[in-house]
């Protein structure tokens, strides 16, 4: 430990979820697959704020981007992470966390392990479902199987192998994938990318949930205009956030 920092008290999980904006399960994960510093003590995990905020510094070197520690916790880029889970989340709806059918489904790609697990993390809170993939081509791969497409795609740009630009492509080119709107994150000042809404990086929370409410209740709005026109019932709707 630094001498700089014996002084400075220790804070919980729950201190650190809250200082980060993320939830504890990712805190949880961090500590024990990606060495996030904490010291056991009892039964309990103990953290200083300012090993955690050097940590999450250091996991954005060489991004170029300057961002505070809640910034990072959601804009990390560090496709040479390794994950706990499967690089591309090959899963169906039904093997998601456990929510009611009617939820909306959102499909999250990112090629970053973490910011997977916190956009997860985000979603599930938020009630929906969720299914992730690595790249565009997991994802593709994903949805060619999957018995029900999403409602919304959240898409980072700049991945490997099928990058969010030849996805989006790819995606309007298929008539049963077409008409899913798209949140576009990125720090490309320029994507030129039509048909998407954009987010920029560093990516706050808030600003997510008010995109994603302000996209499902427009589909939604149009899906029962149309049915009005076309004298057809609409199916009761999910829970919306």
């Amino acid at each position: 430990m630094n001498e700089g920092n014996k002084s400075e008290p220790w804070v919980s999980i729950e201190d650190v979820a809250a200082h980060l904006g993320v939830r504890r399960d990712s805190i949880y994960r961090w500590i024990e697959h990606r060495g996030l510093p904490a010291t056991k003590i009892g039964k309990l995990w103990k953290m200083k704020l300012s090993e955690v905020d050097l940590w999450m510094r250091q996991r954005a070197e060489g991004k170029g981007v300057a961002q505070s520690p809640a910034e990072v916790a959601i804009a990390l880029t560090d496709p040479s992470a390794t994950s706990t889970r499967p690089s591309t989340a090959a899963t169906d709806a039904s093997s998601t966390k456990p929510m009611a059918s009617a939820s909306p489904l959102v499909l999250v790609l990112d090629d970053d392990p973490m910011v997977r697990d916190t956009l997860e993390d985000f979603f599930t809170d938020e009630g929906y479902r969720v299914l992730l993939a690595g790249d565009g081509e997991d994802a593709l791969t994903l949805l060619s199987h999957a018995h029900e497409k999403p409602a919304l795609i959240v898409l980072d740009l700049k991945m490997p192998r099928l990058d969010g630009w030849r996805f989006r492509e790819r995606q309007c080119g298929d008539p049963t994938l077409a008409a899913i709107p798209v949140i576009a994150i990125t720090a490309v000042q320029d994507p030129k990318l039509e048909g998407v809404m954009l987010l920029r990086k560093p990516l706050h929370l808030d600003q997510l949930a008010q995109a994603v409410r302000q996209i499902l209740a427009d589909k939604e709005h149009k899906t029962r205009t149309f049915a009005t026109a076309n004298n057809v019932l609409p199916s009761a709707g999910g829970r919306h956030v």
